[in-house]
């Protein structure tokens, strides 16, 4: 008897074991999906580049000057460096990021310059400077790659101008010659383009940007002549090529004006 149920053993662990083989081996676990990059978010981050105007500062003399003796315009051309902070907001929806940027920038685009007329007997100077440059435009651009953005930007834009100029000749050489100057803060517009990479949370742009601050207007007085005048005016428009770093947080400031902040 004990002999049977040893062999009643083996025979059932021997079937056992034949249907286990046949049993289909279970699937290892699928990986996750890939996480696809965001670019919604605050960020926040330093700018630098190079920028240029195309402008001079145009003279207009009264009839009280013989034709020749003031240049028609001096002081053409400013250009300079530009660098600043930069931040804004995206939100996506797929592969379009809508967002805001702004800026501002502490520049040294201006040009100085002397022009000699009346076989250099009379030396006018000018002087023009952007001191600063801020912009706040809407934002709208297209992900190329996940990481990489294609954006077009357009807004308002103010700054800092200023522009000056004077007049010399020998019959008011150190006395009281024509001068004048302005200096306020303009506003206009800005439009731009460029590419942004991000890498995590980091992002490395760069943009093309064209201002247009409309026009600073003066008049230039002789002290001993109030008749004698010279219309002065200048238009501060140019253009700024600018690279930066960004880094961008998982929130905007709207997720905190309406609670959506976790």
């Amino acid at each position: 008897m004990k002999k049977l149920l040893m062999a009643a053993t083996a025979i059932l662990a021997f079937v056992g074991a034949a249907a286990a083989a046949d049993l289909p081996l279970k699937a290892p676990p699928a990986p996750p999906p890939p996480v696809t990059p965001s670019w919604y978010g605050f960020w926040i981050g330093v700018e630098g580049g190079y920028g240029w105007g195309g402008q001079a500062i145009n003279l207009s003399p009264n009839a009280a000057f013989a034709a020749g003796v003031v240049p028609g315009s001096l002081a053409g051309d400013p250009r300079g460096a530009v660098g600043g902070i930069q931040f804004g907001s995206n939100w996506q929806f797929g592969r379009w990021v809508l967002g805001t940027a702004s800026d501002f920038s502490f520049t040294d685009i201006e040009k100085n310059n002397s022009v000699v007329t009346a076989a250099g007997a009379d030396v006018t100077t000018g002087h023009q400077k952007l001191s600063w440059l801020s912009t706040t435009r809407g934002r709208l651009g297209y992900t190329v790659t996940d990481n990489l953005l294609l954006f077009g930007s357009a807004g308002l834009a103010d700054g800092r101008a200023s522009a000056s100029s004077s007049f010399v000749s020998l019959t008011c050489a150190g006395v009281a010659c024509p001068a004048g100057s302005n200096d306020k803060t303009l506003w206009g517009w800005a439009a731009g383009a460029g590419l942004e990479y991000a890498v995590g949370h980091w992002s490395f742009d760069v943009e093309y940007l064209h201002y247009d601050l409309g026009n600073l207007n003066y008049t230039m007085v002789d002290p001993r002549f109030p008749a004698a005048l010279i219309g002065a005016s200048t238009k501060f428009e140019g253009d700024i090529v600018r690279g930066g770093i960004n880094y961008r947080f998982d929130w905007t400031p709207w997720d905190f004006l309406f609670g959506h902040h976790s």
